[in-house]
């Protein structure tokens, strides 16, 4: 049985949700820091002059018929080390035994733990060695390019906020133990943000209310990169002139550029938006292919997509063969 465990605010619930929906599965999500043992184990109640227990119906037992549309259950224990010692004690069996109260659960529920680390200053409460020894313990790593295709990219976050995450990477996850600031940087945070800001002008007056999402220093850095927005070439510039129209010549441009003709791509303008990306460097234009393969993949198709993919290829051989020899 899988208990994942990481820094607080990296996605664990909704990577856990992604596979429950992956599976057709329905998501059962009960925390554990909140629960009392009785929920655990069901609530004692007389039948026949006999004492017995009986589950609640948040967990499908073997008489549970499946849900409409779904080949079972996924019950996640979220918070799961951060249960009291009672609680952990009335999981047992459920983990262990697959039981609530005197009940089997249903086969076609599957159970996924998780938690946060315990060196991160957050309520953790150890596991008896008990429990430790039946469960695989996987600690979750953060990557970067990933986070931006599976989430930023796929879900269409705000062009500004994918753009600047590409350029100052480490501002996506800053989480220290030790920070003195009311909030951190996360890709929960972020989300926040991205609700925030969708279809909205970034202003300054509003850093207030950045600053309590996304840290106060973060949230002045990324107001004043969104303003490169207002330098951008323009989209009938290039489209008129794709070989001659200028270049950006700074970083924070060059990654808000990308966004911006992602968001413009579309199978009649594509020859000439192509054109215009593979006069930038190829870290950029590794961006923009990706970015595109993930937001609008019909333009795979295309002849100067594919194109652009044999000289990428061609560029990445070169330069490995230049590392190798």
């Amino acid at each position: 049985m899988p208990f994942i465990k990481s820094s607080p605010a990296m996605g664990k619930s909704a990577i856990v949700a992604s596979v429950a929906d992956e599976y057709g599965l329905a998501l059962i999500d009960h925390r554990l820091s909140t629960s009392a043992p009785e929920d655990l184990s069901g609530l004692p109640h007389f039948e026949n002059g006999i004492a017995k227990f009986a589950p609640f119906d948040t967990f499908p037992t073997e008489d549970t018929p499946l849900p409409e549309g779904k080949q079972g259950w996924l019950l996640f224990l979220d918070e799961f080390n951060s249960a009291s010692k009672a609680v952990q004690a009335a999981a047992y069996k459920l983990v262990l035994d697959r039981m609530v109260g005197l009940k089997k659960l249903h086969p076609r529920v599957v159970i996924v733990c998780a938690g946060n680390l315990s060196t991160d200053r957050a309520i953790v409460n150890p596991i008896g060695t008990a429990m430790q020894s039946r469960l695989v313990h996987l600690k979750m790593v953060l990557d970067h390019d990933e986070f931006m295709e599976d989430v930023a990219f796929k879900y269409g976050w705000d062009g500004r906020i994918i753009a600047f995450l590409n350029y100052k990477k480490s501002a996506l996850h800053d989480f220290r133990p030790d920070h003195n600031d009311e909030t951190f940087c996360s890709p929960r945070t972020w989300e926040f943000m991205n609700d925030l800001i969708r279809g909205e002008e970034v202003r300054e007056e509003d850093a207030a209310l950045y600053a309590g999402t996304i840290t106060s220093g973060t949230a002045v850095e990324f107001i004043t990169f969104t303003k490169v927005f207002n330098d951008l070439p323009k989209i009938g510039v290039i489209l008129s002139d794709p070989l001659g129209a200028q270049l950006p010549a700074d970083s924070a441009t060059r990654y808000a550029t990308v966004t911006h003709l992602i968001e413009h791509a579309n199978d009649d303008d594509f020859n000439p938006i192509a054109e215009y990306m593979n006069r930038l460097p190829s870290e950029y234009r590794v961006l923009f292919y990706r970015g595109l393969i993930i937001q609008k993949p019909e333009l795979k198709k295309h002849q100067a997509f594919r194109k652009a993919m044999v000289e990428l290829s061609r560029y990445l051989h070169d330069d490995v063969a230049a590392i190798a020899a």
